[in-house]
């Protein structure tokens, strides 16, 4: 595995040479440390700024803005046997997807890994650095325009510490992994990212939407129907989706399920101008939403259970001590381990409500941990009792005799 240098030279690209250059870097590094700096506060889709990657021997910083082809640094990035080294690596992996249509052949989140053996999650970028490396950095440029050129050496410089540390911290996490056994952990969770990122493109997003939860078939068929219009509005203006028309009252709409003009704009809301001048497209949305066959209905959102029976709540609760407990055993960020939703579909599962087979929770390397706990917990075998209370961790889980 490649460690950062104690100095590395930071390269700014800016023209087909250097970007040709900076390929041939990247293709010669196994391992590369990659960050982006963007804007997406007025677009459809976030606007890229600036790349950094990190390689043994340099920094470089590439100008998206400065017009040169960036397919081949793309495909040369996300290259099969190349690891990529992202903190938070989200918004990277989606601009990977973005432009080179696949994701890295293999991804490290030293974000994610450090949760996994101690550090804690999730941490800043000057937190992790700090921890991990025992580095303190300079204040990052949260608020700086990105977008502006020329860039300032002030922004470069914080630009390129961003992906400085990143490969000695990718190699002090691996050596401590392999030290605590778990470096299967650290990849399984870095591919489930992957594959949370991945299913985030394919899946219905307009199920995210806030203040959804008691809404029938029908309602949500035109819901779904408006969703779809202020996407297509809002991709074709360059304009994020809720500069469109907000969550709340694109469900409000939805709700009234207005017929005609008059009823739409007398909804709270509807005075601005642009909405007005749509009326006629949004209404077109709602009666497309209102012809859908029953038979073709979306279903209730499958992440709301209105037919849980108390006992849910309760054993959820005590699930989440236990979790905790063993979370702070083992040093690992307790959300890392089982988040609330995880454990809700644990009871029911255990209460024969879910018959999917055993939650996602109690496989891999989570179910090694929590499967014969939480099962025996759930089966009465296993208390709960206050032990020490001065202890930072006072929970004591016990064998039933």
């Amino acid at each position: 595995m490649s460690q950062s240098p104690t100095r590395t030279d930071v390269v700014f690209v800016e023209d087909k040479r250097g970007l040709a250059a900076a390929v041939q870097a990247i293709g010669q590094a196994p391992v590369v440390g990659f960050d982006t700096e963007f804007v997406g506060e007025s677009t459809y889709e976030p606007q890229l700024c600036l790349l950094q990657v990190s390689t043994p021997e340099r920094i470089l910083l590439i100008d998206p803005l400065s017009r040169i082809d960036l397919r081949e640094f793309w495909l040369m990035l996300t290259a099969p046997g190349r690891e990529v080294v992202s903190f938070c690596a989200r918004e990277e992996l989606l601009f990977c997807l973005r432009y080179a249509a696949r994701l890295p052949g293999s991804l490290f989140d030293p974000q994610v890994a450090a949760g996994l053996v101690g550090f804690g999650y999730p941490l800043s970028h000057t937190n992790f650095v700090r921890r991990v490396l025992n580095i303190d950095l300079e204040p990052s440029e949260t608020y700086t325009d990105w977008l502006r050129r020329p860039l300032s050496e002030q922004q470069l410089r914080y630009a390129a510490a961003d992906v400085r540390h990143l490969l000695a911290a990718h190699r002090a996490l691996i050596d401590r992994a392999e030290r605590m056994g778990r470096l299967g952990w650290i990849t399984s969770e870095c591919e489930r990212l992957v594959e949370l990122v991945t299913e985030s493109q394919r899946e219905k997003r307009w199920w995210r939407l806030p203040g959804i939860s008691r809404l029938d078939g029908r309602t949500l068929a035109v819901l779904r129907e408006l969703w779809r219009w202020r996407e297509n509005r809002a991709r074709a203006a360059n304009l994020p989706p809720r500069r469109v028309m907000a969550d709340a009252l694109l469900v409000q709409i939805a709700r009234r399920s207005p017929r005609d003009i008059g009823s739409l704009v007398a909804l709270r809301g509807m005075a601005r101008g642009h909405l007005r001048n749509a009326g006629a497209e949004i209404i077109a949305a709602v009666r497309a939403g209102l012809s859908v066959p029953d038979e073709k209905l979306p279903a209730l959102v499958a992440a709301v259970r209105h037919d849980d029976p108390p006992q849910v709540a309760i054993l959820v609760q005590l699930l989440t001590i236990f979790v905790k407990t063993i979370a702070f055993e083992l040093q690992v960020d307790a959300s890392l381990l089982a988040a609330t939703s995880d454990l809700q579909e644990v009871v029911r599962w255990h209460l024969g409500s879910d018959d999917d087979g055993p939650p996602q929770v109690l496989t891999g390397w989570r179910g090694e941990i929590l499967e014969p706990v939480l099962v025996e917990l759930l089966e009465g075998k296993r208390s709960v009792r206050v032990g020490d209370v001065t202890s930072p961790s006072p929970i004591c889980i016990d064998v039933c005799d």
